[in-house]
């Protein structure tokens, strides 16, 4: 249920919509696992640059690097964005399974905290009660200074005292076994993306110093880029056109961006994504790289997915034209 203490200004609170929770032990239990993960991503990537410098690393860190942050980052762009968010296209349990599990390796909270945060986002985009705008504070009050909206955005949203209700806006995620497997279990995940998998490559192939390598450059660091990359979709591509381009005029402050949209595997196509949020495939001009978004459309075509949802771009497509057209 949503929670408003009496201690909190009436005029920081009175702004914020429905499902927004103001303080409390589900607060605490958010701040708690924050500093918990970021602690442990901050020391482990001050630990790879020292490691690197000092010791250098070979093309097995750098490749199972490449690797894992493709793969996290399809199971954030592809999984836990279109999948579990939007519901932009369907599968069986297997590959659902799959995408809750690189989705939650990605290392940015569990399926049910990000779905709540990510549709909170959408309801109330660049508007108070939005999760992490450079225009609003967690409290819904307005940034006077444009780059401390953009540092909330880029991450410290993650440290205030105002979390997301899963019961209000995600009863879906709380009622999927699949999704809350891996919710109860996201701390396991966490470890097999930062440290396990990683570092298992690196024994099998170089023995104990390229496994610290793995573990430290390809796992922690890797996961804390991973991190900084895509919240680079919170941050730049809800400018208001300060950065990147506006395809599409809404009451946002959403723009295109290319190199994160390449970074992201298609993540920074962001204003055409709000205009369209339900698209799987967010492209509309063949400058617009939507990785993620092609993937799906693979996927689709061996059977391994089904009812891609396409009919928000399809809209804009001229009589006569496919909207399969790039």
């Amino acid at each position: 249920m949503t929670a408003v203490p009496s201690s909190v200004p009436e005029e920081s609170v009175a702004k914020l919509p429905p499902g927004v929770i103001v303080g409390g032990p589900v607060v605490e239990a958010k701040l708690r696992e924050s500093y918990a993960v970021f602690g442990i991503l901050y020391a482990g990537s001050i630990a790879a640059v020292l490691w690197t410098i000092m010791q250098g690393i070979g093309w097995v860190e750098i490749a199972v690097f490449a690797g894992m942050f493709w793969l996290t980052m399809f199971g954030m762009g592809a999984g836990m964005h279109r999948l579990f968010v939007h519901r932009s296209f369907r599968c069986g349990p297997v590959m659902r399974a799959f995408f809750a599990a690189i989705a939650t390796m990605s290392v940015q909270g569990s399926v049910l905290k990000w779905v709540s945060n990510h549709r909170r986002h959408h309801l109330h985009a660049d508007k108070p009660g939005d999760v992490h705008s450079p225009f609003y504070d967690g409290r819904g009050n307005r940034y006077l200074s444009f780059f401390k909206g953009m540092m909330h955005a880029q991450g410290s949203w993650v440290f205030d005292d105002v979390a997301t209700d899963g019961e209000y806006y995600a009863k879906d995620i709380l009622a999927d076994p699949i999704a809350m497997f891996f919710v109860r279990t996201r701390w396991v995940w966490y470890a097999l993306s930062a440290v396990f998998i990683p570092g298992a490559i690196g024994y099998a192939v170089g023995g104990f110093h390229t496994m610290m390598g793995c573990v430290l450059f390809s796992g922690l660091l890797r996961a804390y880029l991973m991190v900084l990359a895509t919240s680079l979709v919170n941050s730049f591509c809800h400018s208001d056109g300060r950065y990147g381009y506006r395809r599409f005029e809404l009451d946002d402050g959403t723009t295109n961006e290319l190199v994160i949209s390449i970074i992201t595997l298609g993540e920074g196509l962001h204003n055409n994504h709000h205009r369209f949020p339900r698209d799987a495939y967010i492209s509309h001009a063949w400058y617009e790289i939507d990785i993620n978004g092609l993937i799906i459309r693979g996927l689709e075509k061996i059977g391994l997915v089904h009812d891609v949802f396409d009919g928000g771009r399809a809209s804009t497509v001229p009589a006569g034209q496919t909207s399969r057209a790039a």
